[in-house]
């Protein structure tokens, strides 16, 4: 027996730390509900969930970007609605317009309310944003420009890859040109007609009132008049291009030949591959079999017989970022829907579509059937964004689950587990106190050991 050294107080109060210490980390793991409460607890654990805390939190941020992005299609799609509706009442009027039975006032009130339908065509595609975002102005398709002035693009298709690409113009497009003369009769009435619309000339007219009169007809009919004087005029279309005509009928003489205007020309050079050239007054596609697509508008200034660039940029298209990690993203294209994009207009403001005529109101109709075409494609397109981003959302959703799972393993308390280890190291801690108590009253023994 020794008293300088009391070895099994010390073994006692070493068990006593011990299962304090276990029975202290025990209440924190059960208080917090976490296995790993600082770096000491497990430190490749907390570096490993940490990780994964980190791309769990992203990838949450990237299901609510496309669930975002899904709001951003649903608002250009809800206002690509409203556009092809518009379209519809369009070519509805145009079918009405080209029935015969109507007189050009009557055509004239149909183009009115066309003129309305385009102008709202142009306000919705001006006006519709997404926090301040403009989706179908222009601003988010694809970038092109060209290397002289006097062009403006209209469209590239999915297959037109980024690069330089270059087009020479044979020549611009140019209007439809006639003269018309006139005869006031001594008694009665003479007609002359234009396009179609009669112009009655009454003895009583003179040379201004004629004038007048031509002129609020081609006004209707979009045709620009200039007085040659001696009784005659020139006619030019307000807009370019073979589609545009002019047919005139003098007193008592049969139709003349229908005069047209000229197409634009243009030959594709390098970076095309086996193109074909498609025009329509001052507008030109270039496509091949492919689905390669480059449409584009030529104005008057544009330079003739000079190679011009035009370079392709992907940098138009809205990113999506619907990863956790860089790149991970998809690019939306928007379209631009406006009267020049739909070849409604030239790109001058010129209306390229008039009613007031058999043959004009016909020609509308095909272009209000090629633009709902390209509406219900875009449209298409947006739906099937809308329908990978819903899969996209699952799948993000469903990794989400399967890393928490994850973690939650690393991380985590198994309570059960741990109540166990509670239990046992309190028990332990108990029955260390008790011997530590009777370890100190070992010495005593020794005092009555000397007392005797």
């Amino acid at each position: 027996m020794r008293i300088n050294h009391n070895i099994s107080a010390k073994l006692a109060n070493v068990n006593l730390k011990r299962a304090d210490t276990r029975t202290g980390s025990s209440l924190e793991r059960l208080s917090s509900g976490y296995k790993i409460n600082k770096a000491s607890d497990d430190s490749s654990g907390m570096a490993i969930s940490n990780r994964m805390r980190a791309q769990i939190n992203a990838l949450d941020q990237a299901s609510r970007n496309a669930e975002d992005s899904q709001c951003i299609i649903q608002t250009a799609e809800g206002a690509l609605s409203e556009i092809e509706a518009l379209i519809q009442r369009m070519r509805e009027l145009s079918v009405q317009a080209a029935n015969d039975v109507y007189t050009i006032e009557d055509r004239d009130a149909a183009q009115k309310e066309i003129n309305n339908l385009m102008n709202e065509v142009d306000r919705i595609a001006s006006t519709t944003e997404f926090n301040g975002h403009g989706l179908l102005d222009g601003s988010l398709t694809r970038v092109v420009t060209y290397s002289e002035n006097g062009f403006s693009s209209l469209s590239v298709s999915d297959q037109v890859k980024s690069g330089v690409y270059q087009v020479t113009v044979n020549s611009t497009a140019t209007p439809a040109t006639d003269t018309i003369s006139y005869t006031i009769p001594a008694e009665g009435t003479n007609t002359i007609s234009i396009n179609g619309a009669d112009i009655t000339i009454e003895a009583t007219d003179n040379d201004a009132t004629v004038k007048q009169k031509v002129v609020d007809v081609c006004d209707k009919l979009g045709i620009n008049v200039a007085d040659n004087g001696g009784n005659s005029f020139t006619l030019t279309t307000d807009a370019n291009g073979e589609s545009q005509f002019i047919q005139v009928q003098e007193a008592g003489q049969p139709p003349k030949a229908i005069v047209r205007g000229q197409n634009a020309d243009v030959t594709a050079g390098s970076g095309f591959s086996a193109p074909t050239c498609v025009y329509d007054g001052n507008n030109v596609t270039i496509l091949d079999d492919s689905g390669f697509k480059m449409q584009f508008a030529i104005e008057d200034s544009a330079p003739i017989n000079t190679a011009v660039n035009v370079t392709v940029y992907d940098t138009g298209s809205m990113l999506a970022q619907i990863g956790a990690n860089e790149h991970q993203d998809i690019a939306i294209d928007f379209m631009e829907v406006s009267c020049r994009t739909l070849k409604f207009k030239e790109s001058d403001g010129t209306n390229l579509l008039n009613v007031c005529s058999q043959e004009g109101a016909g020609r509308a109709i095909s272009i209000f059937d090629e633009a709902i075409r390209s509406v219900s494609s875009a449209r298409t397109t947006l739906g099937a964004y809308q329908n990978r981003l819903d899969s996209t959302m699952s799948s993000l959703d469903v990794t989400v689950e399967n890393l928490t799972d994850a973690m939650s393993r690393i991380r985590d308390t198994d309570m059960a587990a741990e109540m166990t280890d509670y239990t046992q190291m309190s028990v332990l801690s108990q029955a260390a106190t008790s011997m530590l108590a009777q370890a100190n009253n070992r010495p005593q023994q020794v005092m009555s050991l000397l007392q005797s």
